[in-house]
């Protein structure tokens, strides 16, 4: 297949983000280049691929969540994998064998604005490090991919509104990897809750102490594996910063300029459910501390975290420890809701209500496949997304106030 011209795309990455050395005020004017985008436009597009009988997939990273998403997209029904990106070729090698992806039909990149540009494609897979997540999104919707967005959806929060901006723009739909609001035992615990049978619930907990961190490395002496265009490509809007060789597919969580700590992880699903079971979306403040205590090996984000999220009536607090697995309520994760009748836990091995005169919970259920087909089904059938957009912001935003309250040292206060 023969590459197309990418000089058509109107839109570019810089154009989206604003230069990266610019402050966060003058970087949210920086979306330009989007008057052309006509309504009439993105509905007919809309309207056509809804009617597709098979919805051509190209999927964007290849390691660890985007390789799991790829084995789920290509064995649900009603859509195929077409094109597969990834910039380590070692990487995109691997995929084709496990996924047993035929080279002849299935495109393979190593850049991403390929996949933008291609007419055959209906929708795109974004499960990239966290810093391309928005240029991504923004010319993507601007090529009428529909789009399958993993958290965080930004890497920061002002690129949140305007992408949201763009979005309604184009009439692209939009699922974030919030997968546990497609899972049945997630869903009727947010019933139960919502039904009040707890009572007036004011504090909820989350936390994450999943496994103990390996220490990232910052040995400078063995070779990068990849070549200099693909570091390039790799860093995409953070061109001026430098990634070490031996640890770089894992390191990048760890530094600001990439990604979002492990508060853009676990922190956005589990702050999810918890703000679902409340109902609530922004909150009225925001404090956080914590810092590097046990992994002292040069990262910027902290390895231990407190962050509390202020209500009118209710409160919600983030925990992670990344150097024990001992978690709260005998879980190395989860979220708590406390009740005036009962405390009701909840992670991906189902649900319980403690401390009730009613014995009542869910064992676990599926959540990434049926999110994956909700997605294929929203795009064939017009069926209602189980996690669009907007609502894949609020809670991305919940890591980006935590991280800037924890950076900054000084509480937040949001403007409702």
């Amino acid at each position: 297949m023969s590459n197309p011209d990418r000089s058509s795309t109107p839109l570019n990455r810089r154009q989206f983000l604003g230069d990266s050395a610019r402050n966060a005020a003058t970087a949210a004017a920086g979306v330009v280049g989007l008057s052309h985008i006509s309504q009439s436009r993105a509905s007919a597009y809309s309207g056509d691929i809804s009617k597709a009988n098979t919805v051509r997939v190209g999927i964007i990273g290849l390691r660890n969540q985007g390789l799991e998403l790829a084995r789920v997209f290509q064995q649900t029904s009603g859509c195929e994998i077409s094109a597969i990106c990834d910039v380590d070729a070692a990487v995109r090698t691997r995929a084709g064998r496990e996924l047993n992806l035929e080279s002849s039909k299935v495109r393979s990149e190593e850049d991403a604005n390929y996949l933008f540009d291609d007419p055959n494609l209906d929708a795109l897979v974004i499960a990239t490090p966290d810093h391309h997540h928005a240029w991504m999104s923004a010319l993507a919707a601007n090529a009428g991919k529909h789009l399958y967005l993993e958290i965080p959806t930004t890497h920061k929060a002002e690129e949140g509104e305007r992408l949201q901006q763009m979005l309604s723009q184009t009439g692209v739909l939009v699922q974030v990897g919030l997968q546990h609001r497609s899972g049945q035992h997630y869903r009727s615990a947010m019933e139960y809750l919502h039904s009040e049978e707890l009572g007036s619930t004011r504090y909820v907990k989350a936390w994450a102490c999943v496994k103990r961190q390996k220490l990232i490395s910052t040995e400078k002496t063995i070779p990068h594996p990849l070549s200099q265009h693909q570091q390039k490509l790799w860093l995409g809007p953070e061109s001026t910063c430098e990634l070490a060789g031996p640890d770089w597919h894992f390191q990048w969580r760890c530094l600001w300029p990439f990604g979002s700590g492990e508060l853009g992880s676990w922190g956005v699903p589990l702050l999810d459910i918890a703000r679902w079971g409340l109902q609530a979306d922004m909150p009225n403040r925001v404090t956080a501390t914590g810092g590097s205590y046990h992994l002292n090996d040069g990262r910027d984000t902290p390895d231990t975290l407190h962050v509390q999220y202020d209500f009118p009536e209710a409160a919600i607090v983030w925990e992670h420890r990344q150097w024990t697995s001992r978690g709260h309520e005998g879980r190395p994760h989860g979220v708590a809701f406390y009740g005036e009748k009962g405390t009701l836990i909840i992670d991906r091995s189902g649900w319980k209500v403690y401390d009730s005169k009613k014995s009542v919970g869910q064992p676990a259920s599926k959540t990434l496949e049926p999110h994956v087909q909700n997605f294929v089904d929203a795009i064939r059938q017009q069926a209602p997304l189980a996690a669009d957009f907007a609502t894949g912001r609020v809670s991305s935003d919940y890591c980006h106030l935590g991280n800037r309250a924890f950076q900054s040292g000084e509480p937040i206060s949001v403007n409702a």
